[in-house]
């Protein structure tokens, strides 16, 4: 096993070009029960309900507690608040990433009209996502992904700037001239056309949420249950694309992307994107069997040496005191 995995990984999957893993790259019963793993559990989908739902409990308690108080305990309660629903709004912009790989539904038709719906909170046309996205996917770290740092900067010192500045800046950009410009670009007609459409009901939607609570007296509840929470899910979501792929390497299938083992609390409200490394070599992989495939690959992980690390908070501190030019890499992590 070790000799044929050892294989493997010098050569089968060592192709810089290469997107993701092929079942017949694994030995055989490695490879079936990678396979069993891409099957679908429909009850998996109550997170469907239960991220929006909790976005809304969190914003009433919030609203209930803090009613009739003043001082400190006010702001202590509705910061607590807006922190709890910007982990849901991320958690819900990545139900659309799954959604947009296929990974919730069995129907394509649920996995498309989810994919837009879950992209409006957070401002994302699902069509333009799953363009630029998927794009992504079959050029990572490449001239050709609009993901990829590296392509910004034409000096050592740009990179180090630009690399600081996405720490606060990633999601921001990304969602506001990235992702609009690279669907645009690499999009068919009938996709610019979707991405155009999706644009303007999402344009409608919100403003008319805004003017309602604006008219209807609650202007406060648009800033402290969505627009500030969404600052908290922009951050977090910064943290967690950096980490995917900064500071790894572009030689190897097996080096281009990070996973993170983190917690099970981080894990479930992340779905599991954490285990970003076996969701790119198994991308119509479940969010809920992504840590069992992270088990099962571990074999080949002795012989390729991926880059796994524990936590988003470690990886954060590595990556900003010692910059863009270095490897981040926690061989204790498995």
């Amino acid at each position: 096993m070790n000799a044929v995995v050892t294989a493997m990984a010098e050569n089968k999957v060592s192709a810089s070009n290469a997107s993701h893993l092929l079942l017949r790259d694994l030995p055989r019963d490695l490879g079936g029960r990678v396979r069993e793993l891409h099957a679908k559990v429909p009850a998996w989908n109550l997170v469907c309900v239960l991220f929006p739902l909790a976005w809304v409990v969190t914003a009433a308690t919030v609203q209930w507690l803090s009613t009739g108080r003043v001082g400190i305990l006010q702001w202590v309660i509705r910061i607590a608040g807006m922190v709890l629903i910007g982990m849901f709004i991320q958690a819900i912009a990545i139900l659309m990433h799954e959604a947009l790989h296929g990974n919730l539904f069995q129907s394509t038709r649920l996995n498309r009209w989810a994919t837009f719906a879950f992209g409006v909170p957070a401002f994302f046309s699902g069509t333009a996502y799953k363009v630029a996205h998927l794009n992504h996917h079959r050029q990572t770290r490449t001239k050709q992904d609009q993901d990829e740092i590296s392509n910004l900067y034409k000096t050592p010192g740009q990179y180090r700037a630009i690399f600081y500045a996405l720490f606060f800046t990633a999601t921001f950009m990304y969602l506001f001239t990235v992702l609009p410009r690279t669907a645009i670009q690499i999009g068919t007609h009938r996709e610019r056309c979707a991405i155009a459409l999706e644009y303007a009901a999402i344009v409608m939607i919100c403003s008319g949420v805004m003017i309602w609570g604006v008219s209807a007296g609650h202007a406060n509840w648009l800033l402290w249950y969505w627009i500030l929470p969404m600052q908290v899910a922009m951050f977090l979501s910064n943290i967690r694309g950096l980490s995917e792929h900064l500071c790894t390497s572009t030689d190897h299938l097996l080096e281009k992307t990070r996973t993170i083992t983190s917690n099970g609390l981080v894990s479930f409200l992340m779905l599991n994107l954490n285990y970003h490394l076996e969701h790119h070599l198994f991308p119509g992989v479940p969010w809920y069997n992504l840590r069992r495939v992270h088990r099962e690959l571990q074999p080949l992980y002795a012989a390729a040496r991926p880059y796994v690390e524990r936590s988003y908070t470690r990886y954060a501190l590595k990556a900003l005191l010692r910059g863009p030019f270095h490897e981040i890499r926690d061989s204790v992590a498995r």
